[in-house]
């Protein structure tokens, strides 16, 4: 059993964490039978012209191939975000069994790379498959690079880069788990942030882009959110704790002084009541990576595509009077527990915007 004791050490476990494999159990972790079962996940009853539709590539795709076009890039991190999303998205592929391996260049990455991260252990930069969702080509995809894991080097803003070159895709979306930064998002909501921001106080604490907050110019297509919520959250929200409950979407109208967007930490942070990481007021939800694409978008300038973070609570608001130690646990143990269920959410929101 693994035994997570450094601020990296903890979010390489929530990385790799895979309810299947015992090799990435902590020493916390819940017992088998409180575990994500993917078999439990019920079909999600999509419109019949917008259901996703998976499309293996035709003839051969080597590991050191480019990227193929595509109209929509869909970008998750962790191994059971990536496992829902490919449940939800990609059905019939898995994405630790039949996701395409991609290394295109990755000889370029090598000097990037931490040793000991996960794309140095494991010499790839992502996983991805394509799916057709209504008329849009879209390629679903899990980074192998990730900016709490990598180093001061920081190689995912090169391959977001690559990833959005090769594509041609006008629109991209970075998903999954996320902790709510206070009450507002409960266990299972979705996030959709046109805003990111750094708040770094580790790797990062004292780079130029820290502090920095990134608004995507694009508007939320919101028009299938309220099928979503009546038709395809419910199906599978007996997952989640009770009371049962339908997921909420929380979305950032253009102009809107609101922030319901998402803030970047460079280790695994989360929300809790006595706002110990000084969250608050900065955004909705706190992950580790989003505002990375915000900073390659801003870099792009007019040759940036659309961009959204759709992000599910996989924790709630943590009890603050614990001790660190505690509140470390038990947040580590809610994303064990449901961090699967929640990115179904997402990855029905993600489908939700595509499809609009």
């Amino acid at each position: 059993m693994l035994r997570p004791k450094t601020d990296l050490e903890l979010a390489r476990h929530i990385i790799d964490y895979n309810p299947d494999d015992p090799k990435t159990h902590a020493v916390w972790t819940l017992p088998q039978s409180m575990m994500a079962r993917r078999s439990d996940l019920k079909p999600v009853p999509w419109p019949a012209s917008l259901a996703p539709k998976p499309q293996p590539l035709k003839g051969k795709f080597g590991a050191d191939d480019p990227l193929p076009k595509t109209d929509v890039l869909v970008v998750t991190w962790t191994v059971a975000e990536g496992q829902a999303l490919s449940d939800v998205l990609t059905p019939g592929y898995r994405s630790d069994q039949d996701w395409y391996t991609y290394s295109h260049l990755y000889s370029d990455y090598v000097s990037l790379i931490r040793k000991g991260a996960p794309a140095s252990d494991e010499k790839y930069l992502a996983k991805f498959f394509p799916v057709k969702i209504g008329g849009k080509n879209v390629i679903c995809a899990k980074s192998n690079l990730h900016l709490s894991q990598d180093g001061p080097k920081m190689p995912i803003q090169k391959l977001w880069n690559q990833m959005i070159a090769e594509t041609g895709a006008t629109l991209v979306i970075t998903t999954g788990t996320a902790g709510a930064v206070d009450a507002a998002a409960r266990l299972g909501d979705v996030v959709v942030g046109r805003t990111v921001v750094f708040d770094c106080n580790k790797t990062f604490k004292n780079a130029s882009f820290n502090g920095q907050r990134y608004n995507a110019p694009n508007a939320v297509p919101s028009k299938n959110f309220s099928v979503a919520r009546s038709k395809l959250l419910p199906v599978n929200a007996s997952q989640l704790p009770g009371p049962a409950r339908t997921a909420a979407i929380f979305y950032q109208p253009p102009k809107s002084p609101s922030i319901d967007g998402v803030v970047t930490t460079d280790f695994f942070a989360f929300g809790n009541t006595t706002n110990t990481y000084g969250l608050q007021g900065k955004g909705a939800t706190v992950e580790m990576g989003d505002a990375v694409l915000g900073l390659v978008a801003k870099t792009l300038g007019n040759k940036a595509p659309a961009w959204l973070a759709i992000r599910n609570a996989s924790d709630p608001e943590i009890n603050g009077k614990l001790t660190p130690k505690e509140q470390n646990q038990q947040a580590a143990q809610i994303y064990e527990h449901y961090g699967y269920w929640t990115t179904v959410n997402s990855a029905i929101v993600c489908w939700a915007v595509i499809a609009a």
